[in-house]
């Protein structure tokens, strides 16, 4: 670079023409070529190498010590990302730590980090359940002993906080096998009031197949069993998740010599787990505090299509209010105003909420789709007026 720009500032001189017309020859400003002649005057030719244009102090750079500080926690952890990192400095005290863009800056900077390509993550329908014991999710994973013997786990994760429920390591995963999991789960948690599981046979038995002792059990505690769709592990995607994290801690801390040994490391890794590792999706707190901030549910808890607590709806512009996939016409005089509807074994009550005024009585709803005209004390479907010309 430095041979071009001294052949730019010799050639006034040799080609005796101009400064702006060297300028314009070679697509250099005129006010570069008085600031590299200056330079070639006061320096010589070393000085026509390029320079930084770094500023000379960066008072918003992050502080040595705060650096030192992010990068211990990532070499003590290579599973920490930028996230948690900033959890932990909040955690620690810090005063302003940085933001979660800067501490990943400066992984990168370190090469704790590797950049990885951009992608559009497919859109999945995702649901949570208001509180705990609500729904727990049940699942195996196999894992590899010293001697590569196959050990199974049971895990439990409970839907709403993310917490693990259980962990326990068996030899072979049978039906028997799982409900000591899920056995011991509920002696130190409670029972839940629905569990959903895979359609394995451990859990459920063929169609038209007496039903296993999995299922006798939780029919027995007034469990609700829900199962997955056959191929489709997103269903119980949260413990899939909770299995990939497991196994590296596992690659990290194992393999176990034992089922003994391996059952250790679970009950390790469930209480880093639950009580120290931050959640993203909790916004960053922990699974147990999470677990511990509301009541938790029991199998004696009301369930959708028996007793329902009130629900406060608008009514629409037809006078009629959507209840649980249903129509029921209140009036259209009423648009707008809010109606409290109420059920019990079925039998749905209406009331005016300004004044409690009680605006229709339904003695069983309908299937789905069905419009509760006024008068209609059971509901009927909706003709449809193609069908009927």
């Amino acid at each position: 670079m430095n041979e071009r720009w001294l052949e730019i500032l010799l050639t006034p001189q040799r080609d005796g023409i101009s400064v702006a017309a060297v300028c314009r020859r070679y697509g250099v400003s005129r006010q570069s070529f008085y600031e590299y002649r200056r330079r070639l005057w006061a320096e010589g030719v070393p000085a026509l190498q390029p320079r930084s244009t770094r500023p000379t102090n960066s008072p918003t750079r992050t502080a040595a010590e705060i650096e030192s500080l992010i990068v211990k926690l990532r070499v003590d952890n290579p599973r920490c990302g930028a996230r948690t990192i900033h959890t932990k400095l909040v955690q620690a005290g810090l005063p302003q730590p940085p933001v979660v863009s800067t501490i990943h800056r400066v992984l990168q900077r370190h090469g704790l980090v590797v950049a990885l390509q951009h992608w559009a993550p497919k859109e999945w329908k995702r649901f949570e359940r208001k509180a705990p014991n609500d729904l727990w999710q049940i699942d195996g994973t196999m894992v590899a002993l010293t001697d590569r013997s196959k050990a199974w786990i049971v895990d439990l994760l409970d839907d709403h906080a993310r917490y693990a429920i259980g962990a326990t390591a068996i030899r072979r995963f049978t039906v028997h096998a799982a409900w000591k999991a899920m056995e011991t789960a509920i002696n130190e948690y409670g029972a839940p009031r629905q569990l959903i599981s895979d359609n394995g046979l451990q859990f459920k038995s063929r169609k038209g197949h007496k039903p296993v002792y999995f299922q006798e059990r939780l029919t027995a505690l007034n469990i609700h069993q829900l199962n997955s769709r056959p191929r489709h592990p997103q269903t119980c995607g949260k413990l899939e998740r909770y299995h990939r994290t497991f196994k590296e801690f596992y690659a990290d801390n194992g393999p176990a010599d034992t089922v003994e040994a391996l059952q250790k490391l679970c009950d390790q890794f469930r209480w880093y787990y639950n009580h120290e590792r931050p959640h993203r999706s909790l916004n960053q707190q922990t699974p147990a505090v999470v677990y511990d901030a509301s009541r938790k549910m029991t199998p004696q808890d009301l369930r959708r299509g028996g007793n329902t607590g009130p629900r406060v709806l608008t009514v629409s512009e037809s006078g009629a209010v959507k209840y649980r996939q249903r129509k029921i016409n209140v009036g259209m005089p009423l648009w707008g105003h809010k109606v409290r509807v109420t059920e019990a074994k079925g039998f749905v009550t209406v009331h005016l909420v300004d004044d409690n005024r009680l605006l229709r009585e339904i003695v069983e709803l309908g299937p789905v789709g069905t419009y509760h005209g006024n008068g209609n004390k059971r509901g009927r479907p909706r003709k449809n007026p193609q069908s009927a010309a």
